[in-house]
């Protein structure tokens, strides 16, 4: 008797166990890239990580970073290919400060008009497997109001692209 339960529970667990296999698994993407944007005013410093598009501005809220005008602003970022095996070849690496309408906007400013453009710089390159590319950069801002700093991929030959961003709010 004590042999046909064990027997039961072993075939109900197995029986279990496959239903776990088989039943609905998450989705996995491929992610092609790993990006963190550090930023440091003389009030506080936040770290954004990555987020991918679509929709443009993303899936995650971006945190929100505080200065006054004239304040000296510290921006870093790091972008890494985690690709094991694969070379991203052509890749735009986009980074840009410039003024949006409020915090949390949901679409991204226009960028050739030239007046709402703070800094803006563009770099094509391959990253092979675990290639990385950073840069760090010290602004001021002379203009109270509502920017958006985002380091961004381009052209990766993917469906969707990855950033990391954060809102700088500018106060007088």
């Amino acid at each position: 008797m004590r042999y046909q339960q064990q027997g039961r529970w072993f075939w109900l667990s197995l029986l279990a166990l496959g239903g776990w296999i088989a039943g609905p698994q998450p989705a996995i993407s491929a992610e092609h890239a790993e990006i963190t944007l550090k930023v440091e005013t003389p009030r506080e410093q936040k770290t954004a990580h990555v987020d991918q598009t679509p929709p443009a501005t993303g899936k995650i809220p971006r945190p929100v970073i505080h200065a006054k005008v004239g304040d000296p602003i510290r921006v870093e970022y790091q972008l890494t290919n985690v690709y094991p095996n694969k070379t991203l070849q052509d890749v735009v690496v986009h980074f840009y400060v410039a003024r949006i309408e409020s915090v949390g906007q949901k679409s991204l400013p226009n960028l050739s008009s030239e007046e709402s453009i703070v800094l803006e710089s563009a770099l094509d390159m391959d990253f092979r497997p675990g290639g990385h590319s950073g840069a760090r950069s010290k602004f001021k801002i002379d203009s109270a109001g509502v920017y958006l700093i985002r380091i961004e991929t381009r052209e990766t030959q993917s469906d969707h692209e990855h950033f990391s961003a954060m809102d700088l709010v500018i106060e007088p």
